[in-house]
């Protein structure tokens, strides 16, 4: 008993430590970005990227950013709440953190109304403010808490394996590709990152409560029968 209580522990504090240091990383750039500070480090990394551009890679570059759309990802929400084995387990747990993430992003760029990079670097249409990437944030999240979940719930560590490597190539890539199409500064995505990873830590908190609870709940029930 002693022993799970310590890994408890560890991991809480391992937790709060993550959580604390991305929201602190995300003010750190917010701060930064304000203050004109990091423009040169956005510069060399933009151009670093846009002396890269060619036809093909470009192709690639939109089908990724695609993938972190709002619409893909209403597909995706929609496919794990309609399959009723997903349902429970990721869809509801995915699709209330995608709302999270999408209304505090809303309500960021707002705050921050940082302009884009020039139209002239845009290789898609893209409105709107610019810090920090929604894309970012909600890739972050949903395909980070997708692995998770995977990890989580599916026994066959091969299959979970497979899995949690397909995920992250859109976690961390999408927001690669906004920089990559122009629409986004590098350090919207680095912000954009810093969020999604922090929430997806509270996501995990709060799910493993619930269904702390509905045990409890079970265990109490057969108990009274």
């Amino acid at each position: 008993m002693k022993d799970k209580e310590m890994k408890r522990n560890t991991v809480s504090v391992m937790r709060i430590t993550i959580k604390v240091v991305m929201i602190l990383a995300f003010l750190a750039i917010w701060a930064s970005v304000a203050a004109g500070m990091t423009d040169g480090f956005d510069d060399n990394v933009r151009f670093f990227f846009y002396d890269m551009r060619s036809e093909g890679l470009t192709a690639v570059a939109k089908v990724i950013t695609y993938l972190g759309n709002w619409q893909s990802i209403v597909i995706l929400c929609l496919i794990l709440l309609i399959v009723k084995p997903t349902r429970v387990r990721y869809g509801i747990p995915v699709s209330a953190g995608a709302i999270f993430v999408t209304v505090l992003n809303r309500i960021i760029k707002l705050i921050a109304e940082r302009p884009r990079p020039d139209e002239m670097y845009h290789l898609i249409e893209e409105g709107g403010f610019s810090f920090a990437s929604g894309h970012a944030i909600t890739s972050m999240f949903v395909y980070g808490m997708l692995i998770y979940l995977v990890r989580t719930n599916v026994r066959n560590r091969t299959i979970a394996n497979v899995l949690t490597v397909v995920l992250l190539i859109p976690a961390f890539c999408i927001g690669i590709s906004r920089i990559y199409l122009g629409v986004h500064y590098p350090t919207d995505v680095l912000a954009g990152w810093c969020l999604g990873i922090a929430t997806i830590v509270a996501a995990v908190e709060i799910t493993e409560k619930v269904e702390s609870r509905k045990k409890k709940g079970a265990i109490s029930s057969s108990g009274d029968k």
